[in-house]
């Protein structure tokens, strides 16, 4: 079924949606014609006139009913997650379905205390007799441009911000996720946002960029790739759109001499190889202090040796990999690492069989079965660990996006740091450590935009904090207060307190008078001894007696 709400119906293209983890097709691909996101914007945009308009305790309940929408509908999410994805349901719960339903609830809440009008201090004497207040106002239509790795999560936070500040949105869902993306349209209709204000758009990557930016959109959000970020910016900055970005990691994670060690094995596991590895802020470097090293790596092995990996189950720990082209590149990293000299220290066991139970209860329509394949095997690529002793070469420098741990073992702290530190991307890291002393030293010092303290990843589950990265991690931030800002432009409105007054005292006509009485200003401002203040403060008065009439 294609859910739409509106006259903006996609063209079916004969091509399939498939799941990576047994290879079952799930749906046919969906394709809008470019030409019609323009109209999808006017759309947006005349609704959205009117719905900045609504009262806010009515976008509130709108807000209510959308996570309300998400409990009732867990399950039926959770699968279709899993089987767009290959990751499992329970992954799927954890870390998206529950995420998203609290991230409605919040920004419902969060948003008046940001929008509200604020009144600014004065910053001098001379302008006491304005009166300013700041506003936040929604841009009107904002694009979003999503990927496959968290196709609810990620999207849902924006989403609801955006909608809740007054803005009308496009979004465009990655292709492999399209079933995702018919859901989260499904989930706005039916918790009674207005049907022309919201639109999912089914293009392709190489399409979309051009088409929402062409299109009249006032901002874009991505999340992506540093590559395809770049591009995006470059043409964005063409048309003078603001855009926030949210690309690639290559997170460290930092343990030193006196963590809780099992903690941090098992942390790194969960961190480093949930969704495959697929998350922009796993774990995918980890520095390990020389006296706890060797400890240290038999408690992840041991994790490593456990894990269950399969089609999604109850019984399985991880799924597949999502993409072909992802598995080339963990492949690829992976040998270049070990013709370098890094060393596979263990390897997860082979993954489940899929079993019939799997299969059953999906909740969600699935095309009938094919006898043609999307890939020649599932996706499944195993856990493992290497040990790497320098950081050069893609496998320590490039985002893997796999299940992938790189472990290197630091004489220092000092080291720790700046191996860290020594990457173009600045997304997340993680120090393990029962220091509150080292830890405060270490963070403060670390390149990173979200920094956890004895666990990983498990932030972007927080609406309440922000999301984003230091250098090619991206730009803006995501979560929290700093997206509420980043859904909303500032205006400010500045009022004259004495309105009655015929002129300024700096308007025309212009004498010597005001030179001398402006000077005075400034040297009662910022000037240095009392004498030169006293005399600056006569200068100015004799200009405000000859200058100020109200009548």
């Amino acid at each position: 079924m294609i859910l739409t709400n509106d006259k903006f119906q996609p063209r079916r293209t004969g091509s399939w949606i498939y799941n990576p983890a047994t290879g079952e097709r799930l749906a046919e691909i969906l394709e809008h014609d470019p030409e019609t996101v323009p109209l999808m914007v006017q759309q947006a945009r005349k609704a959205q006139t009117e719905w900045e308009t609504v009262p806010y305790r009515i976008k509130r309940r709108f807000a209510y009913e959308a996570s309300r929408w998400i409990h009732q509908h867990a399950d039926t999410l959770a699968l279709a997650i899993a089987q767009c994805t290959g990751k499992t349901r329970t992954e799927a719960l954890a870390t998206e379905v529950l995420p998203a339903a609290i991230a409605f609830r919040y920004y419902s809440q969060r948003i008046p205390h940001i929008v509200h009008p604020k009144r600014l201090p004065s910053s001098s004497f001379l302008f006491l007799n304005k009166k300013s207040i700041q506003y936040r106002v929604p841009y009107g239509v904002i694009g979003i441009i999503t990927p496959w790795n968290y196709p609810f999560g990620i999207p849902v936070h924006e989403v609801a911000a955006s909608l809740l500040a007054g803005n009308g949105v496009l979004l465009k869902v990655a292709t492999q996720c399209q079933p995702v993306g018919e859901l989260i349209q499904r989930m706005i209709l039916e918790a009674g946002f207005p049907s022309e204000l919201f639109h999912v758009v089914y293009l392709s990557g190489s399409k979309v960029g051009a088409a929402f930016l062409d299109g009249g959109i006032d901002k874009l959000f991505f999340t992506g790739s540093t590559e395809t970020g770049r591009i995006l910016m470059e043409e964005a900055g063409k048309r003078l759109i603001p855009v926030s970005l949210e690309l690639g990691g290559n997170d460290a994670m930092i343990v030193l001499s006196d963590a809780p060690l099992e903690r941090a094995a098992a942390g790194a596991v969960w961190a480093g190889v949930s969704n495959c590895g697929q998350s922009c802020g796993g774990v995918e470097r980890i520095y390990v202090e020389r006296p706890v090293y060797k400890d240290f790596l038999a408690l992840l092995r041991q994790e490593v040796r456990q894990i269950r990996q399969g089609p999604d189950g109850f019984d399985v720990d991880i799924g597949s990999l999502t993409t072909e082209e992802q598995r080339k590149k963990v492949i690829a990293q992976v040998q270049d690492a070990l013709s370098k000299g890094a060393r596979i220290l263990e390897t997860s066991p082979s993954p489940l069989k899929p079993s019939i139970e799997r299969s059953v209860g999906t909740g969600i329509t699935l095309e009938p079965a094919s006898t043609e394949s999307a890939y020649p095997e599932p996706l499944f690529y195993p856990v493992q660990i290497i040990e790497v002793d320098n950081d050069t070469g893609p496998l320590m420098q490039e985002e893997t996006f796999g299940p992938i741990l790189a472990v290197s073992v630091v004489d220092t702290e000092e080291e720790a740091i700046r191996r860290a530190n020594a990457t173009s991307y600045g997304l997340t890291a993680s120090i393990w450590s029962l220091s509150k002393e080292r830890v405060a030293r270490v963070a403060s010092r670390l390149q990173a935009g979200v920094i956890t303290v004895n666990d990983h990843l498990m932030s972007h589950g927080m609406p309440e904090t922000p999301w984003g990265g230091f250098k090619q991690s991206g730009i803006g931030r995501t979560h929290g207060d700093p997206l509420i800002e980043e859904v909303t432009q500032v205006k400010v409105v500045v009022w004259e307190r004495l309105p009655r007054m015929k002129r300024n005292i700096f308007w025309q006509p212009i004498d010597s008078t005001v030179y001398d009485g402006l000077k005075g200003a400034l040297a009662l401002a910022v000037g240095k001894g009392i004498s030169k203040r006293l005399q600056g403060f006569g200068n100015l008065l004799h200009l405000l007696v000859k200058r100020i009439r109200f009548f």
